[in-house]
C-alpha cells in the first residue's frame, strides 16, 4: 500500500470512535480471510490478544483494565518473538552443521615429534 493511502486512511481512522474503529477492523478481518488466504506464523500471540480484547470489549470491561492487558499480551508478543526467532537461529546452525563434510574424530595426522626421522 502505497504511504499516501496509508496517510489518508489514517486520517479518516482518528475522526472516528472506537464502535465505528471495531466495525471497520472486522470488516479489515473479513478482507484478510477472503484475499489473504492464512495468517503468519508470527500472528498466534498476537491474534489470541485480539480475540481477548474483542471478548473484554464485548463485556464492557473497562478501558484501563483493558490498556493493561494488552500491555501484558505485548510484552508475551515480544518475548514468545524473541524465543521464535533464538529457535531460529538455532535451526539454522543446526542444518548449516549438518551440511559439513564430516571429519575424522582424530583429526589430521601430525608427524611424530620428539626424534627426528633421518632417511640416509
Amino acid at each position: 500500500m502505497n504511504e499516501i493511502l496509508k496517510k489518508r486512511i489514517w486520517r479518516k481512522l482518528d475522526e472516528l470512535p472506537d464502535e465505528q474503529g471495531y466495525q471497520i477492523l472486522d470488516y479489515i478481518r473479513f478482507l484478510e480471510q477472503r484475499y489473504a488466504g492464512g495468517e503468519s506464523e508470527a500472528e498466534g500471540v498476537r491474534r489470541f490478544a485480539e480475540i481477548l480484547q474483542d471478548k473484554m470489549r464485548s463485556r464492557r470491561v473497562p478501558a484501563r483494565a483493558l490498556k493493561q492487558t494488552m500491555r501484558a499480551m505485548g510484552g508475551a508478543d515480544r518475548v514468545f518473538g524473541a524465543f521464535r526467532e533464538a529457535a531460529g537461529e538455532f535451526l539454522a546452525e543446526l542444518e548449516e552443521g549438518q551440511n559439513r563434510p564430516e571429519r575424522s574424530p582424530e583429526g589430521p595426522a601430525d608427524p611424530p615429534r620428539g626424534r627426528e626421522v633421518v632417511i640416509e
